[in-house]
């Protein structure tokens, strides 16, 4: 799937792509006060892992 996406830039482009498609965000993982891991559904048994700063 990694080849199929576009890069995204910021989490709300993630966001503006993912919820046409029915993409969830699961959960929100804070590592530390700027980097976050956020977990996304794509479908009954396919999860992305977005890790932000």
């Amino acid at each position: 799937m990694a080849g199929e996406l576009p890069t995204f830039a910021t989490l709300g482009d993630m966001l503006f792509y993912g919820l046409p498609r029915k993409w969830d965000v699961v959960e929100v993982v804070v590592q530390d006060e700027y980097t976050h891991d956020v977990i996304v559904a794509t479908g009954p048994s396919g999860y992305l892992v977005f890790d932000t700063t």
